[in-house]
């Protein structure tokens, strides 16, 4: 960017907050509609049901992300217990606007996992979900999970 250039507009303001405490069921309420596509890609594993009584029995968290004050995207996030180390998994993500919220996204996780001491973060996702994990440098690609129903 050029130093001579005037910036007219200011970017929008993104936030990204956890929807915890006595705010579970507006992180519902305003959430669930941008995750209900990657929950129902996932209902043979979790049905829905599974996944709001896990948000309100505090097992998962409903991120809310807003863009100039608007909602604009949803993720949750919950514990993975490994054998060996615990991990932060994103569970569903949905919404618009990724290139604009992501990496404040993945800054606020990185920080809660670095907060409660976990090893790492865990994602699964679309193919097409890597472009924007590689423009945030947090991720490496190690694997590709596919399934087979027979």
């Amino acid at each position: 960017m050029r130093d001579n250039v005037v910036k007219l507009h200011e970017d929008p303001e993104v936030v990204v907050a956890p929807a915890v405490a006595d705010e579970i069921d507006y992180g519902i309420e305003v959430g669930l509609p941008f995750l209900e596509a990657s929950i129902e890609r996932d209902s043979r594993n979790v049905p829905m049901e599974r996944v709001l009584a896990n948000i309100r029995e505090r097992r998962s968290v409903v991120w809310l992300v807003f863009i100039a004050g608007e909602p604009v995207a949803a993720f949750t996030t919950a514990i993975m217990q490994h054998p060996m180390r615990q991990t932060l998994f994103i569970e569903h993500l949905g919404g618009s606007r990724i290139s604009e919220w992501m990496q404040e996204a993945l800054e606020a996780i990185v920080e809660l996992a670095r907060k409660a001491e976990l090893s790492g973060i865990e994602a699964d996702g679309r193919l097409g979900f890597e472009k924007y994990l590689d423009k945030c440098g947090f991720f490496k690609k190690t694997y590709v999970h596919f399934e087979m129903e027979l």
